[in-house]
């Protein structure tokens, strides 16, 4: 047999073991035809898709760049490429060789609609509208770049415009999937959630095993107060794909919404042992270790968490974090933070607040006063400075001055536990001080007295 037979022979046999799912064997297989045939692009096309199917998709684009190089009158492998890149995160990629792909008459309608996503992704949204406009000069029908286009428009939430795109590739290709998904997230965000739901269900009825619709309709179940059918959801795509990193970060939030501390704390370990890098994954983990009543374990967390701490990161979680932090006693890595939050938004009185107790904490008595005063200053109802500001003088030996602030904050609230804890201690601190005082007072009296007893008798002597 000659060896152009065996090759062809070997790829077919790749093909069929591919069908069959069996992805190693099939590499082998399609392997050997290019060992036969190394100039055959075909194979490397095919090999390509091999790779891809078992998720090696930095070794796929590799093989399909070298069959773009062997096949150059050919589109469909550089439009595989600009393809690959995109989902491997490479939009600037995507665009070179989507826009060689493009340069055929022969280029498929997806190959615009990758370069929109492309430009998309880089945020260059001209662009991406003029090659949507490019688009349509060239097809009448167009559904994936509708898709794509009301894409960008959605995160624009200019959600009129996306939900025309959206509805008008489903009435162009009514089969292509995640269509109802995508108006779905559309009415969720203008506040129809039950409609919203209505079509992410049918949508799993026609596709019922689409891990992004299983995962949306769950997030919006949760978003709408019905976690039981929201975890439901996520233990679903499990089933479909165990290692999916979203399902056990959302099963892991629904558990701590639950309060199901145990679960929230299987869920987040798995996270973050698939994904190492998540920012958040910490932090989740250290909520779920102290809902467990291990705040040593999730101090190491949330220390760790700090140091991966990135500049850009959004201001509430930045709270968040420092708040665990001074949950399990790590003051001085909560200080930095709050410091910096003040800074960004100096008349947020919870800051603030946090930021003086920091001070308070780590001996600055006199700092967190001054941070204390200037809550007041701006809210003088606060309690809880109220407060921070009858300990401080309390440990200090002013006690006057500790009972002034507790009366103080007791006329604004009468029944707060922790002032009317705070007054009992003070009282009893002057009543104490006072019964040690007292035996020098009589001792006081008792010389007072005899000197005027003395005196006295040496008048009456006189």
């Amino acid at each position: 047999m000659s060896d152009w037979h065996q090759s062809e022979e070997h790829a077919e046999r790749a093909e069929r073991l591919l069908a069959h799912g069996r992805g190693p064997e099939a590499e082998q297989e399609i392997r050997r035809a290019i060992e036969i045939d190394p100039v055959r692009g075909e194979w490397h096309a095919a090999l390509s898709m091999v790779l891809d199917s078992m998720g090696r998709l930095e070794e796929a684009l590799a093989s399909m760049r070298q069959a773009a190089l062997l096949l150059p009158d050919d589109d469909r492998p550089t439009a595989s490429c600009a393809e690959l890149s995109l989902r491997l995160d490479r939009p600037g990629d995507a665009v070179e060789h989507a826009r060689r792909a493009i340069e055929s008459p022969d280029a498929e309608e997806r190959v615009h609609a990758i370069l929109i996503a492309s430009l998309h992704r880089l945020e260059r949204h001209e662009d991406a509208e003029l090659a949507y406009f490019e688009a349509q000069q060239r097809f009448e029908e167009m559904p994936c770049c509708l898709v794509a286009m009301g894409d960008l428009k959605a995160e624009a939430k200019a959600y009129d415009r996306a939900s025309w795109c959206y509805r008008e590739a489903m009435r162009q290709a009514p089969s292509m999937p995640q269509l109802r998904s995508r108006i779905a997230s559309i009415l969720a965000a203008t506040g129809r959630p039950e409609r919203a739901l209505q079509l992410h269900l049918a949508e799993l009825r026609e596709h019922p095993a689409s891990i992004d619709t299983l995962l949306a309709c769950g997030r919006l179940l949760v978003s709408m107060d019905r976690q039981p059918e929201a975890v439901d959801r996520f233990r679903r795509v499990l089933e479909i794909e165990p290692a999916n990193f979203s399902a056990h970060w959302e099963l892991g939030l629904a558990a701590l919404a639950l309060r199901r501390f145990d679960e929230a704390r299987v869920e987040f370990e798995i996270a973050r042992r698939l994904d190492p890098e998540m920012p958040l994954a910490r932090r989740r983990l250290a909520e779920a270790l102290l809902g467990c009543d291990e705040p040593e374990l999730a101090r190491v967390q949330l220390e760790d968490a700090v140091d991966r701490l990135e500049d850009n990161e959004a201001a509430d979680e930045r709270f968040h974090l420092g708040s665990l932090l001074l949950e399990v006693g790590s003051t001085a890595k909560a200080l930095p933070i709050f410091e910096q939050l003040a800074d960004e938004r100096p008349e947020d009185p919870e800051t603030l607040r946090r930021l003086a107790v920091c001070r308070y904490r780590l001996g600055d008595a006199d700092g967190g006063a001054a941070i204390s005063r200037r809550i007041l200053r701006r809210s003088p109802e606060c309690i809880r400075s109220m407060h921070n500001l009858s300990v401080a003088a309390m440990e200090d030996g002013r006690i006057v001055s500790a009972f002034r602030w507790t009366k103080r904050g007791l006329a604004v609230a009468p029944t707060d536990s922790g002032l009317r804890r705070l007054r009992s201690r003070i009282l009893t601190r002057m009543a104490w001080d006072w019964t040690l005082g007292l035996p020098g007072v009589l001792r006081s009296l008792m010389v007072r007295g005899v000197e005027r007893l003395r005196s006295i008798r040496g008048l009456r002597r006189r």
